[in-house]
This record gives structure tokens, C-alpha cells and sequence, in this order.
């Protein structure tokens, strides 16, 4: 069977490979920021890796719970005389022997076995979670990237503007070269920004499509618009929501109990096997008879003394990591909050103030210039303005969205 789906996944690669030759394309995808997120927590390469790795703690658990510890032992001899006689009189004896496990270690076995597991899952909340915010970090990169090339090119149009009106006013003998030129690099300028930022949305739609498991082939389309970050929960509410689902604490508290059901198991194991045997003693020099006995180890020297030492130290640190962890996260989401407030100002200044002042200011110089009023230095330096405080109001924003995301990582995924 190994050796069939061998076969049938070299086939199914070579029928990729001969696709992607030919240069065929999966159908566009649209897509919303909720779809990639849900589609990351459960898709995302590291999810699904840290699933499989939750299966594998929860097959640990079979067999674990078996009260046999060894299999039956079972011994068979020969006795032949040793005083001449004939070799037909051939003595023997055969004997069966068990071991079980009467103190509760197979019992413990299967506790830790499940507790094992759930440090598996706890890793798997983590993965989903660091999914979660990679996915949401690349669309909102990738989004950025297209309003500013959405913004840019409404600049080249702006751009375009006063380079065909430098033209005309150098037709006309009302300027000389240097108008042309400067608007001329002026709009070079703008066009190497869009292949800029163009660039800039190809890879992180790569790294999208890596988040998501997606073909490099297939076209995505975002439908989720670039909005303002909206206010964030109260402090107080936060801190208690990542006490609660924070993934870090839950890995804390899995490992801990772990530790504790390996602890248990130890000190079950240390409790003597017993068991029983059965046998048949046969010699010609006496009569035949059967043996039934008791067995039960003697505990001369102490058991899983050095295992059960270093797990009591192991839970001492996890707690300290515990008491840690927990003080940290109340810092950070504390500085993160301030930090997303002290972005959400910043952009609501540019948007209200610096942007419609640029604009403003450029409507009053151009008409000004074409009026005669302005040379053409005013103009590009009023157009550079407008494309400077646009670009700062896009980094204000993907900066607000960046805390915002971050706010929401510290608060374990729960501001959604």
C-alpha cells in the first residue's frame, strides 16, 4: 500500500508540474479578511503540522493503560538421568510466569498519557493563534499596498496635469525649459513609487498565499476595505480576556499538569509487580506434580527516585514561568493599549488636518501659478506636500492597524 501511494503522489506532483507548464491558473479567489483569518487557523502549514502532532500524543494513550508490564515468561527444561539409566526415562518440567501491575501505574500510564495530549493541543491553540495574526498582518500589507498605489496613481494624474500645462506655457513663450523638466522628473518619481509599491503587494500576496496554503497560481482578491482601526476595549477588560485565552498560559497550565500526572505515575511505578505461576515437574525418580505459586519483586533498592526529583523541580519552574508570564502580559497589553490610543491620535490628526490642509494648498497654487502669480518651484513643492502627507497618512494607518493587531496577539486572539 506504501508502495501505491508512493506512486500515486509522484503522479498527482508530475500532473502539477505539467499544469504549471502550461501555464494554467486556478479560478480567482475572494477573499475577506475573516475568510483568511478562519482559513489560517485551520489551514496554515504550522496548524497543520501541530495537528498532526496532537494525534500523535493522543496515540501514546493506547496500550498505556495494560496491567501486564512484560509479556508471560514461560520455561521449559529437560532432565534426563545422570545415574545410567535409559535414556526413554527423560525427565522435564515446564513453568508459566506473570507480571501484573497492582498499584495503579497503568491506571497513571493513561492519565499522562492524556495529559500529553493536551500539551499538544495547547500547542495547537498557539500555532492558530500566531496563524491568525500572520494572515491578518499580510492582508493588511497587502491592502496598504494597494491604496497607496490607488493614491499614487490619482498623484500621476495630478502630475500629468502640470506637466501638459507646462508644455502649453512654454508654447506660449510664459516659461522656459525648467518647468517641463522639473515636472517631468516629478512624474518619474511617481510611476518608480507605484512600481514600488506594486512590488511591495506581489510579496506579501506571497506570503499570503503561504499563510493560507494557496497556489502561487491562483489570483486572490481582497474585499475587505482599508478602514480606520476602530477604538479599542477598556484596559481592565483585556488584561482579563488574556488571562483567560491566552495560548502561552494555557501551554503553562497543560505542561504543569503533565508534570504532575508524570509525578503520580512515578510514584505508582515504584509499588512491587506481582504475580503468578503455574507449572508441571515430571522425573522418573519421582512422581509427577503440578506447581502453582505467588510472585511479587522485592524492592530492595528505591524506584524512579532520580525522574521523580527532576519532574518536582521541572513543575517548580513551570510555576515561576506561570507567575512570569502572567505579569508580563499585563505590561504588554497595558503598553500596547496606550500605544494603539497614541496611533489611533496620530492618524486622526493627519487625516483631519495635514491632508486636506496639502490639498488645499495645492488647488490654490496651481490655479495661482497657471494665473502667473506662482512660479513653478511653488507648485512642486505643494504637490510634493500633498504626495508626503498622503504617504504619512497611509504609514500612520498601517501603524494603527499594526497596534491594533498586536493589541489583539496580547489579548490571545479575543478582540476580534
Amino acid at each position: 500500500m506504501r508502495a501505491v501511494a508512493a506512486v500515486l503522489f509522484a503522479l498527482l506532483a508530475l500532473l502539477v508540474a505539467m499544469r504549471d507548464a502550461r501555464g494554467e491558473t486556478a479560478p480567482p479567489l475572494s477573499l475577506s479578511l475573516k475568510d483568511a483569518i478562519e482559513r489560517a487557523e485551520q489551514r496554515a502549514p504550522e496548524v497543520v503540522l501541530a495537528g498532526r502532532a496532537v494525534q500523535e500524543a493522543r496515540a501514546q494513550r493506547v496500550g498505556a493503560g495494560v496491567v501486564m508490564p512484560v509479556n508471560p515468561r514461560l520455561a521449559v527444561d529437560a532432565r534426563p538421568l545422570l545415574t545410567g539409566g535409559p535414556f526413554g526415562e527423560l525427565g522435564y518440567s515446564a513453568s508459566l510466569e506473570m507480571l501484573f501491575d497492582v498499584g495503579g501505574a497503568p491506571r497513571a500510564r493513561v492519565v499522562e498519557a492524556e495529559r500529553g495530549a493536551d500539551v499538544a493541543t495547547a500547542d495547537l491553540s498557539l500555532e492558530r493563534l500566531r496563524g491568525r495574526i500572520a494572515a491578518w498582518v499580510a492582508y493588511l500589507r497587502v491592502r496598504v499596498a494597494e491604496t497607496r498605489i490607488e493614491e499614487t496613481e490619482a498623484l500621476v494624474g495630478i502630475g500629468e496635469r502640470i506637466l501638459r500645462a507646462s508644455r502649453q506655457r512654454g508654447a506660449m513663450g510664459a516659461s522656459g525649459d525648467i518647468e517641463e523638466t522639473l515636472a517631468t522628473a516629478d512624474l518619474g518619481q511617481l510611476r518608480a513609487a507605484i512600481t514600488s509599491a506594486t512590488r511591495q503587494r506581489e510579496e506579501q500576496l506571497a506570503t499570503l498565499r503561504d499563510i493560507l496554503d494557496l497556489p502561487m497560481t491562483q489570483p486572490l482578491l481582497l474585499t475587505t476595505p482599508l478602514e480606520d482601526p476602530p477604538p479599542p476595549p477598556d484596559a481592565e477588560t483585556l488584561v482579563r480576556r488574556a488571562v483567560e485565552t491566552r495560548p502561552e498560559l494555557a501551554q503553562i497550565r497543560a505542561r504543569i499538569a503533565l508534570l504532575d500526572a508524570r509525578y503520580e505515575r512515578l510514584g505508582r511505578e515504584r509499588f512491587p509487580k506481582v504475580g503468578g505461576y503455574i507449572g508441571v515437574d515430571a522425573s522418573p525418580a519421582s512422581p509427577a506434580f503440578g506447581i502453582l505459586g505467588v510472585a511479587i519483586e522485592l524492592p530492595f533498592a528505591q524506584r524512579n527516585q532520580g525522574p521523580r526529583a527532576v519532574t518536582d523541580a521541572a513543575r517548580a519552574t513551570e510555576l515561576e514561568r506561570q507567575e512570569l508570564q502572567a505579569r508580563r502580559i499585563l505590561r504588554e497589553v497595558a503598553a500596547l493599549h496606550a500605544a494603539y490610543d497614541s496611533r489611533r491620535a496620530e492618524l486622526e490628526t493627519i487625516e483631519k488636518t495635514s491632508v486636506p490642509a496639502a490639498v488645499r494648498t495645492l488647488e490654490l497654487v496651481e490655479v495661482g501659478w497657471l494665473a502667473g502669480r506662482f512660479d513653478v518651484f511653488r507648485v512642486a513643492t505643494a504637490a510634493r506636500d500633498v504626495a508626503r502627507v498622503r504617504a504619512a497618512r497611509l504609514d500612520a494607518l498601517e501603524g494603527a492597524w499594526m497596534a491594533r493587531i498586536a493589541l489583539d496577539r496580547a489579548a490571545g486572539g479575543g478582540t476580534r
